[in-house]
């Protein structure tokens, strides 16, 4: 992978689980400097950055006893305990739900815009207009 783009998800996840904690806990995330950055590039050689980021929503709706962080999302036990559930299908369910809950498809589309730019495709209503 390149080092440039590696830099960028790695950011870019830290950004949305940040992002994400304010969103479905309603608290600040909290971080460990340099530790989560490698914590993030170590489980980026095993999952992309959009599947990290499907499980850092499963773990902040989920599991809330737990602290907001990186390190324990990332833990040997969660993994271990993802690892089980991401083989049964209601895992994906749930998934799915959470995702209707905190990010409905309108936001989940105006957040892409923001962050990948326009090429989603125009806004509703607009199209086929000049």
């Amino acid at each position: 992978m390149n080092p440039r783009k590696q830099k960028n998800d790695i950011k870019a996840f830290i950004d949305f689980f940040n992002d994400a904690c304010l969103k479905i806990r309603k608290e600040r995330p909290i971080f460990a400097r340099g530790k989560d950055g490698n914590l993030v590039k170590l489980a980026l050689k095993k999952f992309s950055r959009q599947h990290l980021e499907m499980l850092a929503v499963w773990f902040l709706a989920k599991k809330p006893k737990l602290q907001p962080k990186i390190g324990a999302m990332l833990s040997k036990k969660m993994t271990e305990e993802l690892d089980e559930k991401i083989r049964k299908p209601v895992f994906w369910k749930d998934l799915d739900e959470i995702f209707t809950k905190y990010y409905p498809r309108q936001m989940w589309l105006d957040e892409l815009k923001i962050n990948y730019g326009d090429s989603a495709g125009p806004p509703a209503g607009r199209a086929g207009r000049k």
